[in-house]
């Protein structure tokens, strides 16, 4: 997760780069042995169709959900492990009938419970019950404006709904967030949704990059190529400044590709000159790029563990048949904490890449089946990230090898 707009105050020097760290500790904390962030997928079930879902979520139940008290337990088990937030998602978590229950029982044994959802379930009452459990932080999933967000999303009227979500979270005071996974679908919905986002107060609005997981897996073939990424960080980059400089509330941040962090150093040393650049580089390398396995952790609905919710081809453990120290010990943590020394092509040769760490496995393994092997969605070209050219030559004709096999 690259915050954006935090950074470009570091750049600006209206914010100091231990600031930003001190305010997301979870983020930017050393690695432990167990993660401060969890994500844990309630249920599977959604009333929603979205083409992206990394969750690939059915229509109707699962009867392999975790039982109300297998949930509280688990809670109970997340907080002595140390780990300090908790994100309730799904599938619809909002379907689940002891959703309220179990955030009151995340706050009371010293979690941060929040609340990742479609927004269309959420009314003033479940809002006022969400807000009353502990739950501060409520991030509602978009795709677009209507009508093309309920057509992809395959609800009629689940734009209106989901605004109406948001305004009551809002009005019950919890800080809300919009989530939109960007594709060459919908990627021109991104700067009039930003607007939306600007004109309702909303805190904060969290561009993700494509995951090759789940039902996301099947659109990889519309995922945007690194250089259309780069034309739209550049809006984000520029939109990120304009708001600050404006005074507005809202919070841009981007996640699903760590190669954003290198990207958006570079544009700040193209803009602000070295200086600032080494303000905000000091914040990329205390954040260390991505953690998965290592500052986070995902449970999916069956009480198996990944290291992180997108990461499912990879079971670390499971919560009903072991101890939560045992998968804790899982030896593809240790192999992620050492990945630096692990990558291959273009990733292991990355000049930046301490500040980003590969990114994201799970594409490595959809696109070339090889765990270590480069993000193909990486947006920083070959002169960039200082790969000899004969190297990158090598490299095409070994992803061309893996791809032909997979």
């Amino acid at each position: 997760m690259l915050e954006v707009t935090e950074l470009v105050n570091v750049a600006l020097g209206r914010a100091a780069p231990e600031g930003v760290a001190a305010r997301a500790p979870a983020r930017y904390a050393a690695r432990v042995p167990a993660p401060p962030v969890v994500v844990w997928n309630v249920c599977r079930h959604c009333i929603l169709r979205c083409p992206h879902c990394y969750a690939a979520a059915t229509p109707t139940p699962s009867p392999y959900d975790l039982t109300t008290a297998e949930a509280r337990r688990l809670i109970e088990t997340l907080a002595q492990a140390g780990v300090r937030v908790l994100i309730l998602s799904g599938g619809e978590p909002l379907l689940r009938q002891d959703l309220v229950e179990l955030a009151a029982h995340a706050r009371a044994v010293g979690l941060r419970p929040i609340l990742s959802t479609s927004g269309v379930l959420l009314d003033g009452r479940m809002a006022a019950a969400l807000a009353a459990a502990g739950i501060s932080y409520v991030g509602i999933s978009l795709d677009g404006l209507a009508p093309f967000n309920d057509a992809y999303r395959g609800m009629s009227g689940a734009f209106e709904r989901a605004a109406r979500g948001l305004a009551c979270a809002k009005a019950a005071g919890m800080c809300v967030g919009v989530r939109m996974t960007v594709t060459r679908l919908n990627a021109t919905h991104v700067e009039p949704l930003v607007e939306w986002a600007v004109a309702r107060d909303v805190d904060r609005f969290y561009l993700s990059h494509l995951l090759y997981s789940g039902r996301g897996l099947k659109l990889a073939c519309d995922d945007l190529h690194p250089e259309e990424s780069r034309v739209l960080l550049g809006y984000v980059f520029e939109t990120a400044e304009r708001l600050v400089r404006d005074g507005a509330s809202l919070r841009i941040v981007t996640g699903g590709n760590d190669s954003d962090g290198p990207y958006f150093l570079r544009w700040v040393w193209s803009r602000y000159g070295c200086s600032a650049a080494e303000r905000v580089e000091a914040v990329l390398r205390r954040r260390g790029g991505n953690s998965a396995g290592e500052r986070i952790l995902a449970i999916d609905h069956r009480g198996h563990v990944h290291p992180d919710q997108f990461f499912t081809t990879r079971v670390l453990g499971d919560v009903r048949l072991q101890p939560f120290a045992e998968i804790l010990a899982h030896p593809l943590r240790e192999a992620l904490r050492n990945r630096e020394k692990l990558l291959e092509g273009r990733c292991g040769s990355c000049a930046y890449k301490s500040l980003c760490r590969g990114s994201h496995r799970e594409r490595a393994l959809a696109r070339y089946g090889a765990l270590w092997a480069p993000d193909p969605a990486c947006v920083m070209t070959e002169w960039e990230i200082g790969v000899p050219p004969e190297e990158c030559a090598v490299e095409a004709a070994e992803a061309e090898a893996r791809e032909a096999v997979v």
